[in-house]
């Protein structure tokens, strides 16, 4: 009887490996296509004026023996202006491998000192599944040639407010009294911004300038160079020009 019992467990132990087999061999790998992780976003950087190509790399799951393309897709909560960036429609990852490279070129068109965002997708297709998109931050880099402004507050940082304002009339940058906070002892703000001519505001809402209970003052510089320099006594404000 024994006997017996082993014989149909046997058999029945080899149709579960049949079977096991046949799921094998019917199994097939998911197709995903991505780029590359960027949580928070990736930053790139622009020289003042200039242009830079940046490689993102696009990922599938499976490795096959023939070219594949998918169209790439500029989404629509993208800041950066169309005359700041070239995106090719497509990315190719070449058979045998599961690596591709987006070439991208962003330039320093509109970007402003803050920068601006460039998001990309891969457009959807029956039979595969897509990642998150990705966020390229692109701002200006200007290494050794950046704008300076340092501020020596005297007691009452949170009565300065200034501005910084191009030729053309447009604020470049701006504080508000009261956004900078009572007992700030300095503040530095470094620039990349492109070269002309520029008006510096600083105003005190008290009256006094920089001059109490510490005489404070105003520097600004451009790649190490001082522009102009000038003490905290400035009454409830002053204006100076500068050009590099």
């Amino acid at each position: 009887m024994m006997k017996h019992y082993l014989k149909i467990f046997v058999v029945l132990l080899s149709l579960g490996l049949v079977s096991s087999c046949d799921f094998d061999d019917d199994f097939t790998e998911p197709d995903y296509v991505t780029f590359e992780a960027a949580p928070s976003g990736t930053n790139v950087g622009v020289e003042v004026g200039g242009t830079t190509t940046y490689d993102v790399k696009v990922y599938t799951a499976n490795v096959v023996d023939q070219a594949r393309t998918f169209n790439v897709l500029v989404l629509d909560n993208t800041s950066l202006g169309s005359e700041g960036y070239s995106v090719p429609a497509t990315v190719t990852i070449p058979a045998g491998s599961n690596e591709g490279t987006l070439s991208v070129q962003v330039s320093d068109v509109g970007l402003g000192v803050a920068g601006k965002a460039l998001n990309l997708n891969i457009q959807e297709e029956a039979g595969f599944s897509v990642g998150k998109p990705i966020r390229l931050n692109v701002a200006r880099v200007c290494p050794g040639k950046e704008f300076v402004i340092d501020i020596v507050f005297d007691g009452y940082s949170d009565e300065t407010s200034y501005s910084l304002v191009d030729s053309a009339g447009e604020t470049i940058i701006s504080a508000a009294a009261g956004s900078i906070s009572r007992g700030t002892a300095t503040l530095n703000r470094s620039l990349c911004i492109p070269a002309g001519t520029y008006t510096f505001n600083i105003e005190d809402s008290y009256g006094d300038g920089l001059t109490y209970p510490n005489l404070g003052s105003v520097t600004i510089s451009y790649a190490g160079t001082v522009l102009t320099s000038f003490d905290g006594n400035f009454g409830s404000g002053t204006s100076v020009e500068v050009s590099f």
